[in-house]
């Protein structure tokens, strides 16, 4: 009887939203999306420093605790306690377990909500899960701790997936927030030169399960070589005395002319030496045995820059406007970003490391919780107590920059709302039966109420059962 309830129950849910556009585009021809509209160049502070020098360095040294480090109490994964923690996680749960949770997870849905399609919209097979499950031949014993043999590091951009398969795994497009572009096995990507530990490969080998500095997750064995000591050795040389971090899309082509891949916004690099207008930088290259070997390449100076570059609402405008406009993805499907690694990139310049999930990234500076607050209250305590570019704003799912107070351009009574940074997918309405689409990275205010559709649900809405603020200007309390 519940199995019957619960069907007509979704049977309910499909009829009423098939009546209603699942996706609508927002409109956004009333937000200016000129940077320089709202971080205004001749603005007292524009050049000066948001956070202090002292402050910047200690951050910075814990980017290197995550991205360089091969020290066994950091959080690299080069670093013996860090990888020994994600391959078990207690004394009953280990990797190999959490692995199998997930896919039967996937198998077996617990309701008509949770069965899984392809990009046909057919539902998956079980033949599909029995095929998955084979090559990730997780009976095929491992090692359980730290190897110094499974250190590795990318040699290309990698997305990293929850199950080893390229084929995307969708809920019911017929509910509003599911289907495309929500691939429930996309979890984030891995840029070139990033360390990571291999725990196994896949029975075809095609696919190698790998502990990344953010997640853990299956990627593309050719994209991945082995490092040793004597290459880790010779990459944190240069690494300790300067990192350059990529503000603007480039080229990676190396001493011999070769072609070697992408750095995105947000990816970083041992810098080698600086010339007039370019960055000699160090690039990871697999050998015909898969072994890392050391190249170098040149980043013009315009596209990047020597970290920590100094906190200054100058140079936060001028990532700004290398990554606003961009389009959404989830995931970083596709190598573009989603929420969470919009400011992810957006901070790497300056030193200041944050995961890759919002939930964490809520923990990366001191954290103040409003989630007991009024829609209203929520409102006012940002006007009044928000960092101008330095607070994070949580709420369940996203996050976003607040970048300041400014009178609402759109109202005749000019009044003072908070502007953001953010990249979106899109906003739902309060009866949660829709989307309307903004699909990138935007300068958006947060209002109350949207004017082009008042049944939207409010960034501020005490219906959202988070908001919180986090200070990035500030170290998390412990």
């Amino acid at each position: 009887m519940s199995k019957l309830f619960k069907f007509g129950l979704l049977l309910g849910i499909i009829s009423f939203v098939s009546a209603t556009e699942l996706i609508n585009i927002f409109p956004m021809e009333s937000y200016n999306q000129n940077v320089g509209a709202w971080l205004k160049p001749d603005a007292a502070d524009y050049k000066q420093a948001l956070v202090s020098e002292s402050y910047q360095k200690q951050r910075m040294q814990e980017f290197y605790r995550h991205y360089y480090s091969s020290a066994e109490s950091d959080l690299s994964p080069w670093s013996r306690n860090y990888v020994n923690h994600q391959l078990v996680q207690s004394e009953s749960h280990n990797i190999l377990q959490t692995e199998r949770l997930m896919l039967r997870g996937f198998a077996n849905p617990i309701n008509q909500q949770n069965i899984v399609y392809g990009e046909n919209f057919l539902p998956y097979s079980a033949q599909w899960f029995t095929i998955i499950e084979s090559n990730m031949a997780l009976e095929k014993p491992i090692k359980l701790s730290y190897s110094s043999d499974g250190r590795a590091i990318a040699v290309d951009n990698l997305l990293v997936r929850t199950l080893p398969t390229n084929d995307p795994l969708f809920y019911n497009s017929k509910i509003a927030g599911e289907g495309y572009p929500f691939d429930n096995l996309q979890e984030t990507a891995v840029f070139i030169g990033m360390p990571l530990y291999v725990i196994k490969q896949s029975a075809d080998k095609e696919w190698s399960l790998v502990i990344a500095s953010d997640d853990v997750g299956w990627v593309r064995t050719a994209g991945i070589a082995m490092v040793d000591d004597k290459f880790i050795t010779t990459w944190q040389k240069t690494a300790r005395k300067n990192i350059v971090a990529t503000i603007a899309q480039s080229s990676l082509i190396d001493a011999n002319d070769i072609f070697r891949g992408v750095a995105y916004n947000g990816s970083t690099f041992p810098l080698a030496e600086t010339n007039n207008s370019s960055y000699e930088v160090l690039i990871p290259v697999a050998d015909l045995k898969r072994n890392a070997l050391i190249h170098k390449t040149k980043l013009s100076q315009s596209s990047a820059v020597v970290m920590p570059l100094s906190l200054t609402p100058e140079n936060i405008a001028r990532i700004m406007r290398n990554q606003i406009g961009k389009q959404y993805g989830w995931g970083s499907m596709f190598f573009n970003y989603d929420c969470s690694a919009e400011m992810k990139a957006l901070f790497a310049p300056f030193g200041i490391y944050l995961p890759r999930n919002s939930g964490f990234q809520s923990l990366a500076g001191k954290t103040v919780i409003l989630d007991n607050l009024s829609s209203a209250e929520r409102e006012q305590y940002l006007l009044k107590n928000g960092h101008k570019l330095l607070t994070l704003v949580q709420i369940p799912g996203h996050i976003l920059l607040y970048i300041g107070n400014y009178a609402n351009p759109n109202s005749t009574q000019h009044e003072l709302v908070a502007m953001s940074y953010q990249n979106i997918w899109g906003m739902k309405t309060s009866a949660n039966d829709t989307r309307y689409v903004i699909g990138g990275s935007v300068l958006l205010p947060l209002l109350a109420q949207y004017p082009e559709q008042t049944d939207l649900m409010s960034f501020y809405d005490s219906a959202r059962s988070k908001f919180r603020l986090v200070y990035l200007d500030q170290f998390p309390e412990n």
